[in-house]
């Protein structure tokens, strides 16, 4: 005999409203009755598997005295306590939830236009009805639905069963609206839509969709078992169908991660995963990456990275930061590309800071070392606050980390030091003025840069070149003062 449990009674419409705020664990408490609290020393009243309707009104002097009647009335097996308290209680008393959370006996606020009366008549009218006694079809149907979910069937299948045990339509749709199954009778996804009664079906806590079914009233009780049912099915088919997406993504990455970290791949390994996860690594690639200050899906990334590269680039996340394998873009379209790349990330929420280019690779084996150039251009990038870097862009800053520390610093201070004595002691920016003037090799070109009068200039430049004892027009002198400003960002950043 299958009981009434004070989850099925909490769907009747005379409870429409009510919330339950504590014991959730006891939900499948079986119904077998209703009473109402009218005098303070209710224990003596009840029976087991009751659902003690009050208004708190015998309490209301005394609002503790519900907290004290939790473990007795738990002790007694009733079903639940429904509370409406709105109009003789201001507030619930304080250890109410906690109490009935530590017994895993649920406790229920209902609407203030709950009528007692009707909750009473539609409790008892579900409690005696026939169907009490379910007949064995209806549990041959439920035994159905988990068959059909754990032997891999689909979800029209569930969808169908459904509806021949309710005889009314039925349609599974996911939370984007897209039907994912029907019954037979549904010609069309805009019938599926149109379905009036929706009850959710969970994965894991979160909603994944829901089952709608059709009728010109609500489904009864006995109906509304069956589709939870019918849920739980569908549920235990999306979450086998999520699981192996997992497992597919979880695959695919770990397998591109052993691409680029190394060590070198068997090449008959490479052409049947290629070929089993849709991937094209033929010709000239390189490894891309994107540090970004917020993390995005595996999805959004391989999307934002299809717009800049092309459908047949590969890319995942690690962390916050994304890597991608991309067809090498001609050496003209490389900063327009990993631009666009810049803007699809975060237009898709990453927020990227840097993006940077590895070196080419012509084989599957190469890209572990267009990997270890990509980190490094990657790092560089940051150092110098270059939004976008490639590897063949920083030849010089990658020279000088080959560099010691020590030696590096030395050549700083033997080639600029006064100048960032003097900045630092008078907040100037003379080594700034040296760099811009040295880059674009044009006086006019410069100031303009700087946002600074001409003679302005004229007169930094003449103190820089007093400062150091250097001739700012001889080529040497400004080769060896633009390597210490590029090595002083690089020393700076090794420490």
């Amino acid at each position: 005999m299958a009981q009434v449990t004070l989850a099925d009674v909490l769907t009747l419409p005379a409870l429409q409203g009510a919330q339950v705020i504590a014991g959730h664990a006891g939900l499948d408490r079986a119904v077998l009755g209703v009473n109402v609290m009218e005098v303070p020393d209710i224990e003596a009243y009840v029976a087991p598997g009751e659902l003690l309707l009050t208004t708190a009104y015998p309490v209301r002097e005394r609002p503790e005295r519900l907290v004290e009647l939790l473990q007795a009335l738990d002790a007694r097996h009733l079903a639940g306590l429904a509370i409406k308290p709105l109009r003789y209680l201001d507030r619930l008393p304080s250890g109410l939830v906690e109490e009935a959370d530590r017994l895993g006996f649920p406790v229920l606020v209902v609407a203030d236009h709950t009528s007692f009366n009707e909750v009473i008549g539609a409790v008892l009218a579900v409690v005696l009805a026939d169907y009490g006694a379910e007949p064995a079809r209806a549990e041959a149907i439920r035994e159905r639905l988990t068959g059909v979910a754990l032997s891999g069937g689909g979800l029209d299948e569930i969808a169908r069963t459904l509806g021949g045990a309710v005889q009314q339509e039925v349609a599974i749709i996911d939370t984007d609206d897209g039907v994912l199954g029907r019954s037979g009778a549904i010609a069309d996804d805009a019938g599926a839509l149109a379905l009036p009664w929706r009850f959710p079906i969970t994965v894991a806590g979160a909603q994944r969709g829901c089952i709608a079914v059709g009728g010109a009233s609500e489904p009864t009780l006995g109906q509304r078992r069956l589709i939870r049912q019918a849920c739980f099915a569908a549920g235990m088919h999306l979450a086998q169908a999520l699981a192996a997406l997992d497992l597919d993504r979880r695959m695919r990455v770990l397998f591109l991660e052993e691409l680029v970290t190394g060590p070198p791949p068997d090449p008959d390994i490479v052409r049947l995963r290629s070929r089993l996860f849709g991937w094209d690594l033929t010709g000239e690639r390189a490894v891309a990456l994107a540090r970004n200050t917020s993390d995005i899906s595996d999805a959004a990334a391989a999307a934002a990275t299809g717009v800049a590269f092309g459908a047949s680039a590969a890319a995942w996340t690690r962390g916050n930061d994304i890597v991608a394998i991309v067809p090498l873009p001609k050496p003209a379209m490389q900063d327009l590309v990993l631009g666009r790349w810049r803007e699809a990330l975060r237009e898709q929420g990453a927020a990227p800071t840097v993006v940077a280019l590895g070196s080419v690779a012509v084989r599957p084996d190469q890209l572990a070392a267009s990997h270890a150039a990509a980190r490094e251009t990657l790092r560089i990038g940051e150092l110098t606050a270059q939004p976008i870097v490639r590897q063949d862009s920083v030849a010089l800053e990658r020279l000088l980390l080959a560099i010691p520390a020590a030696e590096l610093h030395q050549f700083v201070d033997q080639q600029i030091g006064p100048l960032i004595e003097v900045d630092n002691a008078d907040h100037s920016d003379l080594c700034g003025t040296l760099e811009t003037y040295l880059t674009v090799g044009n006086g006019a070109e410069a100031a303009r840069r700087c946002y600074i009068h001409y003679n302005t200039l004229k007169h930094r430049l003449a103190r820089i070149s007093a400062l150091l004892g250097a001739d700012l027009h001889e080529p040497r002198q400004r080769t060896a003062l633009a390597l210490a400003l590029a090595a002083r960002r690089v020393a700076a950043f090794r420490g």
